[in-house]
């Protein structure tokens, strides 16, 4: 199959690299730089046993410099970027092509059926993951399965994409109610997310550290009161010790808005608990620690900014 995979992130990366075992794999990337170090030294993917595997059966283009249509394309370009990233690329999106993201947060179907109709669109969540060492480079510091679910797209497609996906080593299973596991994938990252980017912490603190236990239990009963008023059931002690569960089996493991702290980058939290808020808003619900978590996450985004700033000056 020939895939087209959307950003160069820790998960673009990830994903390239496994899937060009079986696949014709083009990743799309943000700069030339990007493009023409991986084309030059191929994708490494690192495991927890510090065995480390190189990818070289797959080629990088620049952003928009790709022509070419795939029979699949898979959008891993933060949520923010959603709209920017479709627009530079919608050459290699075809009229048979199939869509599959597996981003972050809420609002990212909305962003893509803008562009394509929803019967090419498939919803996704993944259970992987890895950290950005470098250029190419990822740790993949936590394994898991990927769900995939439509209401549009034929089932037979959706087996066929499952099967590229558990023929390159990648779990891979067809869910009906795939807005009930968009849901718990947001709870991990209202959770995981937001906090161990305050923090800086590896997932694993937040299971044993009593107070940041205090926060994140608020932070998933208010999100909870919002799924249900939108037509789920789920039950606020379930999924705190869902959440408890995923930061347990991953305690070294970093989220993808801690690295993105890390590495001065804005995070995409206006989709993850900014999107319980406005959900919050729809129904008249109050949810004053996602609002205070938003607020802060913003705050330091600012404040980190403004101390790079000074700590530029004073270099002077």
């Amino acid at each position: 199959m020939k895939i087209t995979i959307i950003g160069d992130g820790a998960l673009g990366c990830l994903f390239s690299a496994e899937l060009s075992q079986k696949n014709e794999v083009i990743l799309l990337t943000h700069t030339q730089e990007k493009t023409d170090t991986i084309n030059q030294n191929g994708l490494s993917v690192t495991e927890t046993d510090h065995h480390t595997d190189s990818f070289h059966h797959l080629h990088a283009y620049a952003s928009g410099t790709y022509h070419q249509q795939a029979d699949l394309v898979i959008i891993l370009v933060k949520a923010t970027q959603t709209a920017n990233a479709l627009q530079q690329n919608l050459a290699v999106i075809g009229p048979q092509t199939l869509v599959l993201t597996l981003q972050n947060g809420m609002g990212n179907q909305d962003i893509i059926t803008r562009y394509i109709p929803e019967s090419q669109l498939i919803l996704g969540t993944t259970n992987h993951n890895s950290v950005l060492l470098d250029i190419g480079k990822v740790f993949h510091s936590g394994i898991g399965i990927t769900s995939i679910g439509s209401q549009f797209v034929p089932h037979s497609k959706l087996e066929e994409i499952c099967a590229v996906f558990l023929k390159s080593g990648l779990d891979c299973a067809i869910v009906d109610n795939i807005g009930f596991l968009l849901w718990k994938k947001l709870f991990v990252n209202i959770a995981i997310n937001a906090f161990t980017f305050i923090t800086q912490t590896p997932m694993g603190f937040i299971t044993h550290n009593a107070e940041a236990g205090f926060i994140i239990s608020a932070i998933l009963r208010e999100a909870v009161q919002v799924a249900n008023a939108e037509g789920f059931d789920f039950h606020a002690d379930e999924i705190i010790s869902f959440v408890r569960n995923i930061a347990d089996a991953h305690p070294m493991g970093y989220s993808s808005m801690s690295q993105d702290r890390k590495n001065g980058h804005l995070t995409e939290i206006d989709f993850i608990n900014g999107a319980v808020i406005r959900l919050a808003q729809k129904h008249h619900l109050a949810v004053p620690y996602n609002e205070l978590i938003v607020h802060l996450v913003h705050t330091l985004e600012q404040a980190d900014r403004y101390n790079e700033a000074l700590a530029s000056k004073s270099n002077y």
